[in-house]
């Protein structure tokens, strides 16, 4: 096969080029779909819903390319330059260089957090399956060194025997002493669920139960000063992955003959949850939109921010990451490759400081949390 002729820094031949030129097709279209996937639902158009989860990987491969075809000198870079431009704006959604962020200064600020506590690691991943209070402890040190003044706990525990009763202890080693629990999955000795903790009276609240799912969310109205405030406490669908599962993830590239059906297994977990988030989205998209105060929206969405159920229940919300934050801002800390699932979004009649990704281990999500103040009116 003959090298092509070039002036580039290097040459590439002329059939490897036809392959390079046909996968950075791929690549660029893919990253086309993924932007479609913010605004179509799953339920019309999975497919979608995987380019959107696969975006910083697919972006990547369009940055390799670019660079493959600066330094051969060819003009195919322009491909995926053009579509790379086209989503420019999700950029923000992963990645931010905030420089002055921590200069933001709030006349009388206060603290709102969101923490999956993966049941206060109760079981410890099926260690023997009795109660673990190790992390439960760290975690109860860690709240009483942030002392947040609203925080929203997805995974929430707590048990009917006395051995691992969560509420009264949480609220005493922090200054949130009001509290709503809610528990969509309970049975004789244990409850699974949600709660909010708020060193602000509760003046109102609600629970959002999503249909044929163990999923919910909830929200409470908050009286600051002479201001309300209804706060969301969001845990949508997830993805159920059992050990199994990401032992297979981590063996993938190891052929073996019950790959194909374990494969379609993830498949089929991976489109169920986008479906199910894509009804929860729109579910709580209208709650938010019925609220007569300004909202926080926080929690585990267990979506990406190039995703339907993202972007619908943000709405007309700010997010606080994007205002704010730095770096990466990555919530998951599973087995799994690294994104950021958990966020606080508020209105824009809320005030936002020092948005932080805490880097402590007792999950297998990051707690995340800011400052804020409410603007008043004029």
């Amino acid at each position: 096969m003959q090298q092509e002729k070039s002036n580039g820094y290097f040459s590439l031949k002329r059939g490897y080029s036809k392959i390079f030129l046909f996968i950075n097709f791929l690549a660029a279209m893919s990253v086309g779909l993924s932007y479609l996937s913010i605004y179509i639902s799953p339920e019309k158009a999975w497919l979608l819903a995987f380019f959107g989860l696969a975006y910083p990987y697919i972006l990547i491969v369009n940055i390799f390319f670019i660079i493959i075809w600066i330094f051969a000198r060819k003009l195919w870079f322009l491909l995926s330059v053009i579509f790379v431009l086209l989503g420019a704006n999700h950029f923000n959604d992963f990645f931010q260089v905030n420089l002055f962020a921590k200069q933001s200064k709030l006349k009388a600020p206060f603290k709102m957090m969101s923490y999956n506590v993966r049941l206060f690691d109760l079981y410890n991943w099926g260690k023997n399956w009795t109660y673990n209070k190790k992390n439960r402890n760290l975690i109860y040190q860690f709240l009483q060194k942030e002392q947040p003044d609203i925080i929203c706990f997805q995974e929430y525990f707590t048990d009917t025997l006395g051995k691992f009763n969560l509420s009264d202890s949480v609220a005493r080693y922090m200054k949130a002493k009001h509290y709503y629990e809610y528990y969509n999955v309970t049975n004789r000795d244990h409850r699974f669920g949600l709660a909010t903790f708020s060193s602000f009276p509760i003046v109102g609240q609600g629970a959002i139960r999503f249909s044929k799912s163990k999923n919910s969310s909830i929200y409470v109205d908050l009286k600051i000063e002479s201001d309300t405030v209804r706060v969301f406490n969001i845990h949508m669908e997830s993805i159920h992955f059992q050990k199994d599962d990401y032992n297979f993830v981590d063996s993938i590239l190891n052929p073996e003959k019950e790959q194909i059906s374990r494969s379609k297994k993830i498949y089929r977990k991976l489109r169920n949850a986008f479906t199910k988030r894509s009804h929860q989205a729109d579910m709580l998209a209208e709650s938010i939109a019925k609220s007569p105060y300004p909202v926080f929206a926080c929690g585990d969405f267990n979506d990406s921010p190039i995703s339907y159920a993202y972007h619908k229940v943000r709405g007309s919300l700010n997010d606080a990451f994007e205002e704010t934050g730095s770096g990466m801002g990555n919530t998951y800390r599973g087995e799994l490759a690294s994104f950021r699932i958990d966020f606080i979004l508020h209105s824009n009649s809320i005030k936002i400081a020092d948005y932080n990704t805490v880097k402590v281990d007792y999950s297998d999500h990051y707690p995340i949390s800011c400052m804020f103040e409410l603007q008043r009116k004029k």
